[in-house]
């Protein structure tokens, strides 16, 4: 089918495989009620994380990358939140003066481009903490705070592309709808639309995740080995002189296995979606075209979840394996405390 069909086929493609009251019941819970709900927290969680590391200072240039990991994930869950609403049952078709489907493909988008910049960043953080580990005393003068910038920044601009392919394919125009007796916005394809899009599937949802999830396993590995052996070797010294130069590897132990488990949860949560988009770009059938439209359809439900909550874990991850920020979060719920008092002995009189 010719790339300038799929936007008409994907509307009108029937169920095939699934009963549409299941279908409809997993999206509507998994989109609209699910991930909503965690999606708000997740808002909330990163602004805190955000908070607590510009509190804590960005001499560190690890407290940076993760400061803008959690504005991508804000990012991400903000999108998201926008698409949970057009999933809601009551926003029907042709309510809007897009197609509802033309509308969430396009967020889609938008989401895909933030969940991208996350994993790079996360992927870019366990880099820089790997070589903290390995190299202690070369890459603090290679890894200043403005390399950490100008790198982060980067990220934001290069991964920006992602969405140019996408939205050069298509042209909007006005589209007459007889049955409804209403005319409406829509997205057409361009001529040359399935050749692009083919050549930016191959590197964005291909090359660029699964190399990504390569730099966090290598990454993870490494400093899973180099902290075994720092931590063995710290059991093997006694002496008190010895005792200051392992107290000063702590930190870089702490903070190495902190960005492991956010590597592997950022691996185990993004995964299945990389895994199911290189089945659609392997199997016809699984395209939003194709015969199994509606399991590709209810499996993204199912990813986009676990994206949801891979975008809140990290705030737990923060506080229960960072003393420094756990210490800087109670410092700053204690600045809440004396007005609540003030609120309390008020309601007692």
């Amino acid at each position: 089918m010719s790339a300038s069909n799929l936007t008409t086929a994907s509307l009108n493609a029937p169920y095939f495989f699934l009963d549409p009251v299941l279908y409809n019941f997993f999206r509507v819970l998994n989109l609209c009620v699910l991930a909503f709900i965690i999606g708000m927290f997740g808002i909330v969680a990163n602004f805190i994380n955000i908070c607590v590391f510009r509190n804590l200072g960005y001499q560190d240039g690890v407290n940076i990358t993760l400061t803008a990991l959690a504005v991508s994930d804000i990012g991400a869950l903000l999108s998201q939140e926008f698409y949970n609403i057009l999933a809601t049952p009551m926003i029907q078709e042709y309510d809007l003066l897009l197609t509802k489907n033309q509308l969430m493909a396009t967020m889609h988008y938008v989401i895909g481009y933030f969940v991208r910049v996350s994993s790079v960043i996360t992927s870019f953080a366990s880099l820089e903490r790997c070589l903290c580990v390995v190299l202690p005393l070369k890459v603090k003068a290679i890894i200043t705070t403005r390399v950490v910038v100008v790198c982060i920044v980067f990220i934001f601009l290069v991964l920006s592309l992602y969405m140019l392919p996408p939205y050069y394919s298509l042209y909007l125009d006005v589209k007459f709808l007889p049955g409804y007796n209403k005319t409406i916005w829509y997205f057409f394809y361009q001529p040359y639309s399935e050749r692009v899009l083919k050549i930016s599937y191959n590197i964005t949802d291909l090359v660029l995740p699964y190399g990504t999830f390569l730099v966090l396993l290598l990454c993870s590995s490494i400093m899973y080995i180099k902290i075994k052996m720092m931590s063995k070797w710290r059991r093997s010294i006694s002496s008190a002189g010895s005792h200051v130069t392992s107290k000063s590897s702590v930190k870089e132990i702490k903070s190495g296995v902190m960005l492991i488990t956010v590597s592997l949860l950022c691996i185990c949560f993004l995964a299945p979606e990389a895994a199911l988009f290189t089945a659609a770009g392997f199997v016809r059938e699984m395209k939003q075209d194709g015969l199994y439209k509606d399991v590709t359809n209810l499996v993204i439900s199912f990813t986009t979840l676990l994206q949801t909550i891979n975008c809140n874990v990290t705030i737990v991850i923060y506080y229960k394996m960072s003393s420094k920020y756990r210490d800087e979060f109670h410092r700053m719920i204690q600045k809440y405390k004396p007005s609540s008092k003030f609120f309390c002995v008020k309601e007692h009189q």
